[in-house]
């Protein structure tokens, strides 16, 4: 029975699923030209098994453990000397634990996430002005760069 509960606790560590997709546009003025960048994020949950089932008479210690990180891919343009991609991820925005398997419990964490959706946005938001700065001066590298 051991060896069942821990074959699930390594599976249900392995899988991560994506839930929800956030989409996000920016147009930053630069003295080279206006920057379009696309930012596309999307939410991963991890889930891990924890705990065991309990034999007769005993209770159950059962629980899935889950986090949920956003990762945010960039594409940006500068005209036509510009084009730049970038992976930025934010780990365990949001996290939890339900009772039972962690099988039985995907469609209830994915609802748990979605109510969570504007929490989501707002790190999206972060994230996008934390990368700011970093397009920026790729933009400004680029523009300073020899052409030839």
């Amino acid at each position: 029975m051991k060896t069942r509960a821990l074959f699930g606790a390594a599976l249900a560590a392995l899988v991560a699923q994506p839930v929800l997709a956030l989409e996000h546009e920016v147009v930053i003025d630069h003295n080279a030209g206006p920057i379009a960048a696309d930012y596309r994020g999307s939410v991963t949950i991890e889930t891990t098994q924890t705990g065991t089932a309990g034999s007769a008479g005993r209770p159950s210690t059962l629980a899935c453990r889950w986090t949920a990180s956003l990762s945010v891919e960039r594409v940006a343009t500068l005209g036509e000397t510009l084009q730049s991609r970038r992976t930025i991820t934010s780990e365990n925005v949001a996290n939890g634990q339900k009772p039972g398997w962690c099988q039985t419990q995907a469609k209830a964490i994915d609802k748990l996430v979605e109510s969570r959706r504007e929490s989501f946005r707002d790190t999206l938001l972060a994230m996008v002005e934390q990368d700011r700065a970093a397009l920026l001066a790729e933009a400004d590298s680029k523009a300073a760069a020899p052409r030839g």
